[in-house]
């Protein structure tokens, strides 16, 4: 499982080089990631019955749920800025 989270976490990482290539900017860009990363796995994990659906959560789940998301989109988007400013890219 852990190949496939990690293979998961690359392939949304991509997507955040598309938002960039599109021209969204890094705010723009990071909120987009986020909505997409999160609202994917909100889909598809129930779909796939490996998690119940959200509105089965208690709100310390989906708290920590946001936030473990949000660390990723944070720490993806800075990978991203450091990568880009070590090109001498924006």
């Amino acid at each position: 499982t852990r190949v496939v989270h990690w293979g998961y976490g690359t392939s949304w990482g991509a997507f955040r080089s598309v938002l960039d290539m599109l021209g969204a900017p890094a705010p723009i860009a990071a909120a987009v990631h986020f909505s997409a990363v999160w609202g994917s796995e909100l889909v598809m994990l129930p779909a796939l019955d490996v998690a119940p659906p959200i509105k089965q959560w208690s709100r310390t789940d989906f708290a920590i749920d946001a936030a473990h998301h949000l660390v990723y989109v944070a720490a993806t988007s800075g990978a991203y800025a450091l990568l880009n400013s070590a090109r001498g890219h924006r």
